[in-house]
């Protein structure tokens, strides 16, 4: 493939992380086309050759950036004799992963984006909620959830709402890590954060505690600022 072709094959995902960039940094209302070409380096025109709109490159990261990863998360669900738990925890650890590393920041980045701006496009919001927060809790973690509950394997009495509450906790750091944290002195240690998290989760979920030396193995690969 010529240099050229090249650069013409790569140029979607150059715009889409261009402007995530800048719907983090500026917010998605703030953020004109023009600043997008500019980070770029590209013309304006080429912009709107690609993606018509601000929603079309919003919406094109939402197909391409995540839902690649929720049908990996899928293949989690397939019949297996496995334990539910280890098989939960992958999940876990994919979610974390994400969460903490640098390649991943426009994902990691688009609850906070979210937030802020669904008062002003609702319709983006509500294709996030459905394409991927409502898959990854009620398809996802639901179903690994309800499949440990039917082996006796997971003892809790409302898995909707228990999945709720384990989801929450993740996004909420995703949500502070994209805002307050760096007005924090405390500092953030994501490792700790994902020890805790895990703990409480197979405390609720299993009964018993998580021995000690099984939750640092499991954090082992992730990375995160020490306080």
């Amino acid at each position: 493939m010529s240099s050229r072709r090249r650069q013409k094959a790569e140029r979607p995902a150059q715009l889409l992380e261009a402007a995530f960039a800048l719907f983090l940094e500026r917010g998605f209302a703030a953020t004109r086309i023009d600043d997008i070409a500019e980070r770029a380096q590209v013309s304006k025109g080429t912009v709107y050759l690609y993606y018509p709109s601000k929603e079309a490159l919003l919406t094109a990261a939402v197909e391409e950036l995540l839902l690649p990863r929720l049908a990996n998360l899928r293949q989690i669900l397939e019949p297996t004799e496995q334990p539910a738990w280890p098989r939960l925890r992958q999940v876990f650890e994919a979610m974390w992963t994400l969460a903490v590393d640098p390649q991943g920041l426009a994902v990691a980045g688009l609850p906070k984006l979210m937030i802020s701006e669904c008062g002003n496009f609702p319709d983006l919001a509500r294709r996030f909620v459905e394409r991927w927060i409502a898959p990854m809790q009620d398809e996802v973690l639901l179903g690994l959830v309800q499949q440990g509950r039917a082996r006796g394997e997971f003892h809790v009495d409302d898995p909707a709402y228990q999945v709720r509450v384990i989801v929450a906790g993740f996004v909420f750091q995703l949500v502070w890590r994209h805002s307050l944290a760096e007005f924090d002195g405390r500092g953030l240690d994501m490792r700790r954060y994902f020890n805790a998290w895990l703990a409480q989760t197979h405390a609720v979920l299993v009964g018993t505690a998580l021995p000690a030396d099984e939750l640092a193995a499991e954090a082992m690969s992730l990375t995160g600022t020490q306080p």
